[in-house]
C-alpha cells in the first residue's frame, strides 16, 4: 500500500468519525427533541414509547414536547404508551403531570374494572408528583376487584408520600386475601419503605404465610427495619451529593420523615436545583421532616416564589409542617 493510499484511508476514517459525531450531536440532549416529538406520532406504539422515554431522559429542556405527551397520556390507544407518556411528564413539566393526575382520578370510580386498573397504573407512573391522588387510591385499595387493589397498592408504593397515609394503606394490604396484593405490599416494605410499629408485627405474622415468597419478603423487610435510620439517612445524603439517582434518594428521605433531620443541609442545597422535580421532592422531604428542618426556613421562604407552581405549593406546605408561615403576598397559583 502506497503512502497516498494510507492517507486516503486515514482521511476516510476521519470523515466517518466526524459524520458519526455529527449524527450523535444531532440526536442527543435538547437537539433530539424535534425528532422525538415527531416519533410520538408514529403508528408503531413501541416507537412512541421509546420516544417518550427519550424525552423523559432529556427532562426540562424537552418542554416543547409537553402538548404531545399530554395528548398521548390522555388519549393514546395503547395503554403502555399512555403510562409512559405520563411518566415522562413528571420529569419535564410538573403542572402537566398534575393535569394527567386530575384527568385520571375520576376513572378510579368507573364501573369498568379495566378502566380502574388502568387509572391506578397511570397514577402510579406519575410517582410522588401524584401525591394529591393518595386519598383516592387509599379508598381504591379496598376495591372488590383483586387486580384493582393490587394496582392501587403498587401505585401507592410508587408515590410514597405522604408517608403515614401510604404506610397505613400498605400495612392494611398486608392482610389482604389476595396473594398478589399481599405480595405488592410486602415487596414495598422489603425494598423501599421502612417498616415500624404495627407494621413490624404484621410482617412477623407473615413469616408464616402459606406463600413462601411472601414469607421470604417479610423476612427481608424485617431485616431492613432493624437498620440504623441515621446510617440510612447518611447514605441518602451521600447519594444526593452526587449526580445520579436523586429522584430515588429524595423520595427515600421523604419516607424517613423526622429521622432524616441530618439530611436537611443537603435538602437546602437541592431547593436550588435546576430540575423542578428535585426541588419539589426536596420541599416534600423537608415538610416530612417537620420541625426538625427549621434551619431550612430561609431557603423555603425564598422558594415561595419558585417559578414552578407545583414546587411553590409544596414549599408552602413544608413551611406549615415545620411551623413557619410564608410571607404574605407570595406568588402562589392554585394547584393541587
Amino acid at each position: 500500500m502506497t503512502q497516498r493510499h494510507i492517507w486516503l484511508n486515514v482521511g476516510g476514517l476521519i470523515g466517518l468519525v466526524v459524520l458519526l459525531a455529527l449524527v450523535y450531536w444531532r440526536n442527543t440532549g435538547s437537539r433530539a427533541v424535534p425528532g422525538l416529538i415527531e416519533s410520538l406520532n408514529d403508528a408503531d406504539a413501541s416507537v412512541r414509547i421509546m420516544a417518550t422515554e427519550g424525552l423523559a431522559r432529556i427532562g426540562s429542556p424537552a418542554k416543547a414536547s409537553v402538548a404531545g405527551l399530554l395528548n398521548h397520556a390522555l388519549h393514546d390507544a395503547n395503554h403502555s404508551a399512555r403510562t409512559n407518556a405520563a411518566a415522562a411528564l413528571k420529569t419535564i413539566d410538573l403542572l402537566a403531570a398534575r393535569q394527567v393526575m386530575d384527568a385520571y382520578l375520576p376513572a378510579l370510580q368507573d364501573q369498568d374494572v379495566q378502566v380502574r386498573r388502568a387509572a391506578c397504573e397511570v397514577l402510579g407512573s406519575l410517582g410522588p408528583v401524584a401525591k394529591p391522588a393518595v386519598p383516592a387510591l387509599v379508598k381504591v385499595a379496598q376495591d372488590p376487584d383483586d387486580l384493582v387493589r393490587d394496582r392501587a397498592v403498587r401505585a401507592l408504593g410508587h408515590i410514597g408520600i405522604p408517608g403515614p397515609e401510604v404506610t397505613s394503606a400498605l400495612t392494611r394490604a398486608l392482610h389482604d386475601r389476595a396473594f398478589t396484593v399481599r405480595h405488592a405490599a410486602v415487596a414495598e416494605y422489603a425494598f423501599s419503605t421502612m417498616a415500624s410499629g404495627e407494621t413490624v408485627a404484621v410482617l412477623t405474622a407473615l413469616l408464616k404465610d402459606e406463600q413462601k415468597t411472601i414469607a421470604s419478603l417479610a423476612q427481608i423487610a424485617l431485616d431492613k427495619a432493624r437498620q440504623d435510620l441515621k446510617s440510612e439517612a447518611a447514605t441518602l445524603a451521600y447519594m444526593l451529593s452526587g449526580n445520579g439517582a436523586k429522584d430515588y434518594a429524595l423520595l427515600q428521605v421523604a419516607k424517613l420523615g423526622p429521622n432524616a433531620a441530618g439530611v436537611v443541609p443537603v435538602l437546602i442545597q437541592t431547593l436550588k436545583d435546576d430540575v423542578p422535580l428535585h426541588r419539589y421532592l426536596a420541599a416534600e422531604a423537608l415538610g416530612a421532616i417537620g420541625p426538625g428542618a427549621k434551619e431550612a426556613v430561609p431557603a423555603l421562604t425564598a422558594g415561595v416564589n419558585d417559578p414552578d407552581p407545583v414546587v411553590r405549593r409544596s414549599v408552602i406546605e413544608a413551611l406549615a409542617a415545620i411551623g413557619s408561615a410564608p410571607a404574605t403576598g407570595a406568588n402562589i397559583l392554585p394547584v393541587q
